[in-house]
């Protein structure tokens, strides 16, 4: 009995020695968080505002999530890069932190805000959508004014017929048909020729009026104006508003589906996203024999100034440029030019509007995808990108892209799956190329 007692004392014992050793194992081992993805990255960074020229809180976010060792340095126009290794060659990653927007040109003694475009965004688009004023005191809200033939000008674009119609004339008649062209052999009937009238003497002795314009002369642009729900010039101010403040569409995320995300500046928050998760994801102590430059620049949609910037100093002999491609693959585009399908992987933009890409470096791009099984797509597309202004230095532009559909747009569409590519690309060209 008691040889009975001791087997069982002896057996809870093990027991508890077994389940207590690798709670204390766990307790002594560090725990080390995995870098953050670049799909979680750009949830947070296209959220932050950042007008082409106003991109400081986008630099902060940025230099706060890299680590003090790569010795991250910034300049006066918010340009934001690190440099790892030695030697040749020199291989440059940029992507740009800037977005479309307006900028605030002149308060009203009305209480409207007067508005000044910055990059290529289209004022016509804005009508009646909600934006945001960023102030020094915080955001202030407000509405595009439509202007006076809002409604119309919406219809028109489907039907010009019914561009005359009044809207309850609109609503309650159909579509009218067009008259059937008449026979080959049948000549349409001409109106009856009426002899011009003369002039009276009044329009004789008027003088002459001005020509008319060359027609397709572009009008003057119309001033774009922000209602607040203000009445005055000093209630505007009083909410912190002040000319040069930026103005932005009021961003939200929406989620088509788990992994297919829509809203605003995806272009070029989502190349940001990508470069940061790869910055965080690398061993840069392995980089030894050649010298890495990851660069987030400035004013891209204004001018490519922040890139112009950067090429003062910085000389690579290869400049990747990751920035969004615009793909057509969306229902009414045509897809015989700029077809990148959307899920399939990342992009290579063999030629754009400022570059075309050597044949020699598409296919090293292509085997070193191939070899790590990373998508890819080569396409050719319209648009500039940064990278083009280091080629007067000697250097190889390579744009690196996902793609994406309605960009410049309010609803920006990009996948997940494609966004992940590029950043293992990106990994993977910094591992592999020479």
């Amino acid at each position: 009995m008691r040889k009975a007692v001791y087997i069982i004392l002896f057996s809870v014992l093990i027991l508890n020695i077994a389940v207590s050793a690798p709670q204390s194992a766990s307790k002594s081992a560090p725990q080390t968080a995995s870098p953050p993805s670049g799909w979680d990255l750009l949830r947070k960074i296209v959220l932050i505002p950042g007008l082409s020229s106003q991109e400081g809180k986008v630099s902060d976010f940025i230099q706060a999530a890299l680590p003090s060792s790569l010795k991250v340095q910034r300049d006066a126009k918010s340009n934001v890069w690190f440099t790892v290794g030695d030697g040749k060659p020199h291989i440059l990653f940029v992507a740009h932190l800037d977005e479309l927007g307006f900028l605030v040109d002149k308060i009203t003694p009305q209480g409207t805000v007067l508005l000044r475009v910055r990059g290529g965004l289209l004022p016509q688009t804005c009508e009646a959508r909600p934006f945001v004023i960023h102030t020094a005191k915080g955001p202030v809200e407000g509405v595009i004014q439509p202007k006076p033939d809002y409604y119309l000008s919406q219809t028109a674009a489907a039907s010009p017929a019914r561009a005359a119609q009044s809207p309850a004339q609109m609503t309650s008649q159909p579509l009218p048909v067009p008259a059937a062209a008449p026979a080959p052999s049948q000549k349409p009937p001409q109106a009856a020729a009426q002899p011009a009238p003369k002039p009276t003497p009044a329009q004789a002795k008027a003088p002459a009026q001005a020509p008319a314009k060359p027609q397709g002369q572009a009008p003057a642009a119309e001033p774009v104006e922000l209602y607040l729900g203000c009445s005055s010039e000093q209630e505007v101010r009083a909410l912190g508003v002040a000319e040069g403040d930026q103005v932005l569409f009021k961003k939200r995320l929406v989620d088509l589906a788990p992994d297919i995300l829509a809203t605003r500046a995806v272009d070029d928050r989502a190349g940001c996203a990508a470069l940061l998760a790869a910055a965080l994801r690398l061993d840069w102590t392995k980089i030894k024999t050649r010298t890495i430059t990851f660069a987030w620049d400035v004013e891209e949609e204004t001018g490519l100034n922040g890139a112009q910037l950067l090429a003062k100093t910085l000389k690579p002999d290869y400049v990747f440029a990751i920035d969004t491609f615009v793909s057509t693959d969306s229902p009414l585009e045509n897809k015989r030019f700029g077809y990148a399908v959307l899920g399939k992987g990342a992009v290579l933009r063999s030629i754009d509007t400022s570059n075309v890409t050597p044949k020699i470096e598409i296919r090293k791009v292509a085997r070193i995808a191939e070899g790590r099984k990373i998508p890819i797509q080569i396409r050719n597309s319209r648009g500039g990108n940064d990278g083009s202004v280091f080629v007067a230095d000697g250097a190889a532009d390579i744009p690196l892209s996902w793609a994406g559909a309605y960009a410049h747009s309010f609803i920006e569409k990009i996948v997940k799956s494609d966004l992940e590519a590029l950043t293992d690309l990106i990994a993977a060209l910094v591992e592999e190329w020479k």
